[in-house]
């Protein structure tokens, strides 16, 4: 089989960003061979990321396997997922490179890689919903239907003449400057760039709820100190052999679309022959306009050997967010249903992402 799979769009489409939406909070080559008894592969699934003997077997018949984390704090979710891919480490890397192909599906309206540096080109085809349209004049500092921070809601309400034909031109235009404004702050200073929120309630310090997730660490194949170093003193401490890029999204989860700006780092482990863990990838969110306030999915890739004896993978999902609404009284009463579709949605995309790696010369997807 050639190192280099096909990617295909069809079969589930689901992006990685409706890992922890429900309604719009839920809403992150397929011959996927049986791991040998006793396999490396298999010992840590089962003895580090701590699923059954019968998860194991749901793998090898080629589904994906979730297991939900114990979170300090309500409006935390948390799960860790796997999935066999009949792809190589490095052929799943040069796929997810080429992101927008990548993570397009109907729930993506619209997505862009960040040139480096940034460019405002590189928001050309962003465009805020009707919603947001709409909403964005009654924003006010400490109660605003957007995540933004008190400069940008003053952005919108100097710069964009609300009653004026070019209003929503104008609107487009503070946004695409707002964000191309964030990712160049960040590469120069980092997690402290990533502001506070003045949206509803009392503000809140975006690089705090970071820091909170990122303080996590149980449910993960390979231990990555240097790694979550980086994360932390960003854009000190590159790990050796590492590299960074950035992308942006419009996804629509159900109800409001969402912009989204992730900053991903791709870390080839060195110790990889010794423990199968060829990578591990970092999609760590710098912002969103609804619903998140925080949100980082570690993802690991890990050699394995197909049944045919073909180079294969093994694909962990350490995702974790903090969102809005899981407190007090009625948190209580949703977040059971938001961590079990989150559940799902993690499913659905380790499985779409299964299906976008098949077998060139039978197109079987191994499902």
């Amino acid at each position: 089989m050639n190192e280099r799979c096909r990617v295909r769009s069809a079969g589930r489409t689901f992006p990685r960003s409706t890992l922890f939406l429900i309604a719009g909070l839920a809403g992150l080559v397929a011959v996927s061979g049986a791991a040998q008894p006793d396999s490396p592969v298999e010992r840590l699934v089962t003895e580090t990321l701590g699923f059954a003997a019968s998860d194991v077997q749901s793998l090898e018949r080629g589904s994906a396997i979730i297991r939900s984390l114990d979170t300090p704090v309500a409006q935390e979710l948390a799960h860790v997922g796997v999935v066999y891919l009949n792809a190589s480490p490095e052929a799943y890397i040069e796929a997810f490179r080429a992101i927008e192909e990548f993570e397009h599906g109907p729930s993506i309206l619209q997505i862009g890689r960040f040139s480096t540096p940034p460019r405002m080109e590189d928001l050309q085809a962003l465009t805020l919903s009707s919603e947001d349209f709409i909403d964005l004049p009654k924003c006010r500092p400490g109660d605003c239907v957007m995540k933004l921070s008190a400069e940008a809601i003053e952005s919108f309400r100097t710069e964009v003449t609300w009653s004026s034909p070019q209003a929503w031109r104008q609107a487009d235009q503070v946004a695409r400057t707002m964000l191309v404004d964030l990712v160049r702050t960040y590469q120069v200073m980092g997690n402290p760039a990533l502001g506070t929120y003045f949206d509803h309630g009392p503000p809140l310090p975006v690089a705090d709820q970071f820091r909170a997730l990122l303080a996590r660490r149980d449910a993960l194949p390979a231990s990555v100190p240097i790694l979550f170093a980086y994360l932390e003193h960003y854009p000190r401490d590159l790990p050796p052999g590492a590299d960074d890029f950035f992308y942006w999204s419009t996804v629509d989860f159900g109800l409001k679309p969402t912009i989204r700006v992730n900053h991903v780092t791709i870390y080839p482990l060195p110790e990889r022959q010794s423990t199968g863990v060829a990578y591990a990838i970092a999609i760590k969110q710098i912002y969103a306009s609804h619903y998140f306030h925080s949100a980082l999915d570690l993802r690991f890739l890990i050699e394995r050997l197909t049944a045919s004896g073909q180079p294969g993978a093994a694909l962990v999902s350490v995702a974790r967010s903090r969102s809005d609404g899981m407190t007090g009284f009625r948190g209580s009463l949703l977040r059971p249903i938001v961590r079990r579709r989150s559940r799902d949605a993690l499913r659905n995309y380790l499985e779409h992402i299964q299906d976008l790696f098949e077998v060139p010369s039978t197109g079987v997807s191994g499902r």
